[in-house]
């Protein structure tokens, strides 16, 4: 991991931990539930649409993570377990 990350790597909840679950699930449930029991004219379109911008930006963060780990994997840069030699050079 990076020590300090890009702009789009942390989440604003990250600090949460596990705990995002317990606030995203049920305003995903609420916005599914009042998409399909409410009539057309009553829906509200900005509290479902927030949903597929979330899904974008873990794909998006997701590609970015996996072409990064690629190059690193698929590189020519190797590491060696030999320590390097310098000859001692002394101009007296």
């Amino acid at each position: 991991m990076a020590t300090k990350p890009g702009i789009l790597t942390n989440w604003p909840w990250e600090s949460l931990g596990k705990f995002k679950y317990v606030i995203l699930a049920p305003w995903l449930v609420h916005s599914v539930h009042s998409w399909m029991t409410k009539a057309a004219n009553e829906r509200g379109l900005a509290n479902f649409l927030i949903f597929p911008f979330l899904l974008t930006r873990i794909l998006h963060n997701q590609i970015w993570i996996s072409y990064s780990r690629h190059r690193t994997a698929k590189g020519s840069n190797n590491i060696v377990d030999e320590g390097i030699d310098f000859e001692q050079v002394d101009n007296m």
